[in-house]
């Protein structure tokens, strides 16, 4: 999907300090440099990625999503430095995820460097109210593993509120699972 054509069918969201936009192939480095942090991975699967290769994979499949549910994970760029600093957005979880399958999952993953900034915090939040304004018309939940502090603050100030604790048979951790429960904005 050219840039042209994902820009007409997903969200370009702006918030004081970040700029959200859809994920390109030329955001692979930025992506790769991030997502081999072995501290990004605490608390996924510890398995940081190891070749670009591997994160070109990752975009052509969220490329794939946009095409194919006009969402999908989105890239944050901080404005003040006009560098990439992470992602966030849905993913449409179109296999079986906790007893569930068909709906959105609110997710994002920042570098080290942005950590404790309130980045993850703002980039939900606009998320969360393109998702109230456009769509809404889905189910959405969030995922974070049950010793993850940060994303469980995350999601709370997001509006979303545990409601069960489950394990997560593909990456084989403990989690808590989320759902919307009110309204933030």
């Amino acid at each position: 999907m050219n840039k042209k054509a994902m820009e007409k069918y997903l969200p370009i969201l702006e918030t004081e300090r970040l700029i959200i936009r859809p994920i390109q192939l030329d955001d692979a480095a930025y992506f790769f440099a991030m997502d081999s942090q072995p501290e990004v991975h605490t608390f996924l699967k510890n398995e940081p990625v190891q070749s670009i290769e591997e994160i070109k994979k990752v975009i052509i499949y969220i490329q794939q999503q946009y095409e194919q549910y006009g969402i999908g994970r989105l890239g944050v760029v901080e404005k003040s430095s006009n560098q990439w600093i992470g992602w966030t957005g849905f993913k449409y979880m179109d296999e079986l995820e906790n007893g569930r399958i068909g709906f959105l999952d609110l997710g994002y993953r920042f570098r080290t460097a942005s950590w404790g900034k309130g980045y993850a915090t703002e980039a939900a939040l606009a998320c969360m109210h393109y998702y109230r304004e456009q769509l809404n018309h889905f189910d959405v939940h969030a995922i974070t593993h049950i010793q993850n502090k940060g994303s469980r603050n995350v999601l709370e100030k997001s509006g979303f509120q545990v409601t069960e604790q489950f394990h997560l048979d593909i990456w084989n951790i403990p989690c808590y699972w989320y759902d919307l429960v009110h309204d933030t904005l």
